[in-house]
């Protein structure tokens, strides 16, 4: 994987459009949510369930002025679905990581330097990465996501 072309919504664009970032940094998407995103090398199919929960851009307010928490209706498709591949686990934790990269690269328009800093951050840890345990605050996503990886 080396490039990503676009995604298109099958439903949920205006869910995702109506977040409005909070003090929390926590968003509970009320409908599901699905869409495809095209890559060089095959499809990503995304789907959450209503009642999905996800932290828009992790990290700490601190670093907003560099990549927003939630930020434009592109932004926020790649914070979820980095969120979304964490759990669903179709791309390994590597891939999952470039999955964002790119996305962020070539459909929200961040420079290469600004898109790689991102990965190797979010690489810096894989303790978000996995089917969350029952003790796990993102235990509530266990039954709400599925994701799918096609190879073209």
């Amino acid at each position: 994987m080396i490039a990503a072309y676009e995604y298109n919504f099958i439903t949920g664009a205006s869910e995702l459009l109506g977040l409005v970032e909070n003090k929390y940094r926590l968003y509970i998407l009320h409908k599901p949510i699905e869409y495809e995103v095209r890559f060089d090398t095959g499809i990503l199919h995304v789907r959450t369930e209503a009642g999905f929960e996800f932290d828009g851009r992790s990290g700490p307010a601190i670093i907003d002025w560099f990549a927003p928490n939630l930020g434009s209706l592109d932004e926020k498709v790649a914070w979820h679905m980095h969120d979304a591949l964490g759990y669903g686990q179709s791309l390994s934790f590597a891939n999952t990581n470039y999955a964002l990269k790119y996305f962020l690269r070539d459909i929200v328009g961040y420079s290469k330097f600004k898109s790689e800093l991102i990965r190797k951050a979010v690489s810096l840890s894989s303790d978000w990465y996995g089917i969350p345990m029952p003790n796990d605050r993102w235990f509530v996503n266990v039954d709400k996501v599925y994701t799918g990886w096609y190879e073209i």
